[in-house]
């Protein structure tokens, strides 16, 4: 089973996540993401968080329902985000698709990608699926991964460790083969597709693919 983070920042694309919730997935509300599950008509399978930006109503409507939550102080060593994905992984999940973690708070923001960073480099989490925007998407991973898409739309390869060793990529504009790219260095973005999947393999490190679609 893979997982669905729903978080209270900018909800980007409320129809992907509508699609995505349609088939097999866990579940979780982070706080004020509540408020968007409840204006979705998702039903979650945990809430999580210390309910400081979640509506009244919303709430109750879930405890109607019996959905499971976890309220937490506001005074804690850990933000909401770090609780939900240590509830991702005890529920055995390594695959995780996640909306509502960018937003004007860029601490918060930072913070998130730090936390996924550390999840997947030390093999606690595989791939991380993230709403970056309008139309975008990120992806967080070690190994390798295949992106369907439209011709010449934009793919940026980032790196989120210090070093990323043995970049190679198929199918995109500007290839790279047993490549080393650095987390200082702006080479790898803004490349595009020429075919469709393309493929990006890493053999050491972690890196954030962006794709910014057409449509």
């Amino acid at each position: 089973m893979k997982g669905i983070l729903i978080a209270n920042g900018e909800l980007f694309d409320r129809d992907s996540l509508i699609r995505e919730v349609k088939e097999d997935r866990f579940i979780i509300c982070i706080d004020g993401g509540t408020n968007y599950a409840y204006q979705s008509d998702i039903i979650p399978d945990l809430i999580i968080g210390d309910m400081d930006s979640v509506d009244n109503k919303v709430l109750e409507y879930y405890k109607t329902l019996d959905i499971p939550s976890r309220l937490y102080p506001r005074n804690k060593d850990k933000t909401d985000f770090h609780l939900a994905i240590e509830e991702i992984e005890r529920a055995g999940i390594r695959d995780v698709s996640i909306y509502g973690i960018v937003g004007t708070r860029i601490d918060h923001t930072l913070s998130a990608f730090g936390i996924i960073r550390r999840y997947v480099r030390e093999r606690r989490l595989d791939l991380v699926k993230i709403s970056i925007g309008v139309k975008a998407d990120g992806y967080v991973f070690r190994d390798s991964i295949e992106i369907e898409g439209e011709i010449s739309e934009t793919i940026s390869i980032i790196p989120l460790t210090d070093k990323v060793s043995g970049v190679t990529t198929y199918n995109l504009k500007y290839p790279l083969k047993e490549a080393e790219i650095y987390w200082e260095n702006s080479l790898t973005i803004s490349n595009e597709i020429e075919k469709s999947p393309c493929r990006i393999e890493v053999s050491d490190g972690v890196i954030l693919v962006a794709h910014y679609r057409s449509k």
